[in-house]
């Protein structure tokens, strides 16, 4: 009876420790996941700021693309101190042409901006997905 005993008793022990260490790792995991949650949380951060500072130059490309081809649709000289006198035609050609490469500039650099927030959008799908999942891990 005494070596049963003495048999359970060192199996209880080793279950014992067994059972510390695992919550002891669950803990470390616990507290890798916190950091790395932190960690992602920076990254959303910056991203969000990034995507927010490209939105805003956007925004003022688009208002300047609105503001030249509303001058162009009104058929608006580029020149306003040629407004009182007889246009030379080829200055008006010319301010027309230089109005035209310049929405068209703008018109580029509008789609660059918003490939540019996209792309962003997407680096940022990874990084929500995974704090999605440590965020169900810790409940």
């Amino acid at each position: 009876m005494d070596a049963l005993a003495s048999a359970t008793g060192g199996v209880m022990r080793y279950l014992s420790i067994a059972l510390l260490l695992l919550q002891l790792s669950f803990t470390a995991a616990a507290a890798d996941n916190k950091i790395e949650l932190e960690k992602l949380y920076s990254a959303m951060n910056m991203l969000n700021q990034q995507q927010q500072a490209i939105y805003q130059q956007f925004q003022m490309v688009q208002e300047l693309r609105r503001n030249g081809s509303a001058s162009l649709s009104y058929g608006m000289s580029m020149r306003p101190h040629l407004l009182g006198q007889i246009a030379n035609y080829d200055e008006v050609v010319a301010a027309q042409k230089s109005a035209v490469q310049r929405e068209e500039s703008l018109y580029q650099q509008s789609d660059q901006l918003l490939t540019r927030y996209n792309e962003i959008e997407d680096m940022k799908k990874p990084l929500q997905s995974r704090i999605y999942s440590l965020s169900l891990d810790a409940k």
